[in-house]
């Protein structure tokens, strides 16, 4: 057998608690030094609030991607502290909001210059090493949410797989999309909106991206868009033409709506044009339905259908 520190992904979980024990402890140290007074697990809520102003425990919870009871729990230490009153909303007297107090706003100039100094810092770290941490952190987790490690070790493999987005498919995502459009349309500008910056427009917005590799070779791509509420835009499907009449399409669709419903998703809505017979063939083999009467931001859409999983 091998020696421990010699295990590598065998001892992340090992690792991760260490690198986390040692982050959790410098951070008392950096704040110390900048005269910004509180605990680092408040900052997520310190920091939210120094943006938003004030706002309920319960939206504070969705922003922050924390518990309503965690978010509850550092709300009641942080009023302890004298750093934050409770104010009823303007809008519904029977929601209470939280909110910094006068001794926490004056501590908002030093958070600022502890953010500045701390991501000037990082990016000299990602200079020496090479690695941009915060972005590997970022990325890996968003592929183990839905498909974490304990299910990954019983997963035969196969030529053909669908992933989760990683930087290094952006150029594949925006070539195969710009390829279909460009043969019957120019692109518009919220193809620009996605396909420039997908992270920005799609993945931190609470959407997601799947890309379909042949042998580890981008093959496909779609996407899941938020609107509003539970609705989401199936978007931005595609497959390369040397890889169509391999299923990809159907695997990416049926991948999607799965994923859909993992994030709780209730309807799904798309947008295309009637002279892509077989995309809307495709659609309506995934159960989507033709409909009527939605605003498009695309002058070439011509066809709406939409989706209600169960």
């Amino acid at each position: 057998m091998k020696a421990f520190n010699q295990l590598g992904h065998i001892a992340l979980g090992t690792a991760l608690r260490q690198m986390a024990a040692q982050v959790s402890k410098d951070a008392e140290k950096t704040y110390a030094k900048f005269g910004f007074n509180i605990e680092p697990k408040w900052f997520p809520v310190f920091y939210f609030l120094a943006s938003n102003g004030a706002e309920s425990v319960v939206n504070i919870a969705k922003e922050i991607n924390h518990s309503h009871v965690s978010v509850s729990k550092i709300v009641k230490e942080m009023k302890a502290a004298d750093l934050l009153d409770s104010v009823k909303s303007s809008e519904d007297s029977r929601v209470t909001l939280v909110e910094l107090n006068a001794r926490a706003k004056a501590m908002i100039p030093a958070m600022e210059k502890q953010c500045a100094a701390i991501d000037h810092a990082m990016n000299k770290l990602k200079s020496e090493t090479g690695i941009d941490l915060w972005e590997a952190l970022t990325v890996t987790q968003r592929h183990l949410q839905f498909r974490p490690i304990s299910t990954r070790v019983f997963e035969e493999d196969r030529d053909i797989s669908v992933v989760d987005y990683a930087p290094k498919y952006k150029a594949a995502f925006k070539a195969m999309n710009v390829a279909w459009i460009s043969q019957h349309w120019q692109l518009e500008q919220p193809d620009h909106n996605a396909l420039d910056d997908p992270e920005g427009y799609i993945l931190n917005r609470s959407g997601t991206i799947l890309i379909a590799l042949d042998k580890g070779e981008p093959v496909g791509c779609c996407a899941l868009i938020k609107m509003d509420g539970d609705t989401y835009e199936l978007a931005k499907m595609a497959v390369s033409p040397h890889a169509q009449g391999k299923g990809i399409g159907l695997l990416l669709g049926t991948t999607l709506i799965e994923r859909a419903k993992l994030m709780n998703a209730k309807r799904l809505y798309l947008e295309s044009n009637s002279v892509l017979t077989p995309a809307i063939n495709l659609y309506k083999k995934l159960g989507f339905e033709h409909i009527k009467g939605a605003t498009s931001p695309y002058a070439r859409c011509d066809v709406q259908m939409e989706l209600f999983l169960k």
